[in-house]
């Protein structure tokens, strides 16, 4: 986990990256981050065609929710007939921490039409905020190269991550299990994890997250995973 916090944006910069080789390189820049959300993609399409719901709810639920822990917890949570307000109250807890890399991304677009910064909004995940703010962050591109890579970075990822949702879908209950999908989550989120421990402030908030969300798993609405954040971030200040 990483502060939240970026360097200014605002500051004019020529432009150095043509448009189309800056996407290039949000493409590949975010490339082990695709290698790692497969396994988790197949996962979750594996699980939504055992289910009980329909193709077409199914392959929905990816674009439309397009993260992984809160998506997986919809269709479990469907598939088991638990209330429509549970369903989107849970979800939208689980995926809460979206705002706060929302937050730590908009000021790198800003003075972008409306338009195009709610469509830039649209793929804002874990992997697109931990691979574009370091490369924002090293200064060398204007607004339009940040919008190009950050465009690069999320087609290739969101194409890779419905693409395999949509294969595993299809195949349904004949996954294998000895591929071993349901340890995907947990590899995925680990990755995550040792990208952002850079510095000693980073590794108390991880590890102060880490406990909290143990601690407090049974909260309601699966709530854990944003409580163990806030609490991370804040343990984070405090050392800062």
């Amino acid at each position: 986990m990483t502060a939240l916090v970026t360097a200014d944006p605002t500051g004019s910069v020529a432009p150095t990256t043509p448009a189309r080789r800056a996407a290039a390189e949000g493409a590949r820049d975010i490339t082990p981050m695709v290698i790692g959300v497969v396994p988790f993609g197949l996962a979750i399409g594996a699980a939504i065609g055992a289910t009980g719901l329909g193709t077409a709810e199914g392959l929905a639920s990816g674009p439309v929710i397009l993260a992984g822990a809160a998506q997986l917890s919809t269709v479990q949570m469907l598939d088991s007939g638990a209330a429509a307000w549970v369903v989107v109250a849970s979800a939208l807890m689980i995926n809460a921490r979206l705002l706060l890399y929302s937050a730590s991304l908009a000021p790198w677009f800003r003075g972008a039409p409306l338009r195009q910064r709610l469509l830039l909004a649209v793929p804002v995940i874990d992997q697109m905020h931990f691979t574009c703010v370091p490369r924002f962050e090293r200064g060398d591109l204007d607004r339009r190269g940040r919008i190009a890579y950050y465009a690069g970075a999320a087609a290739w990822l969101c194409s890779a991550w419905i693409g395999t949702q949509v294969v595993a879908i299809v195949v349904g209950a004949q996954v294998p299990e000895s591929l071993g999908l349901h340890v995907a989550a947990p590899l995925a989120l680990a990755g995550l994890l040792a990208k952002s421990l850079t510095d000693h402030r980073s590794h108390v908030a991880a590890a102060v997250a880490a406990v909290v969300a143990v601690v407090a798993v049974g909260l309601p609405f699966h709530s854990a995973v944003l409580v163990a954040m806030l609490v991370g971030i804040g343990a984070g200040v405090v050392v800062d």
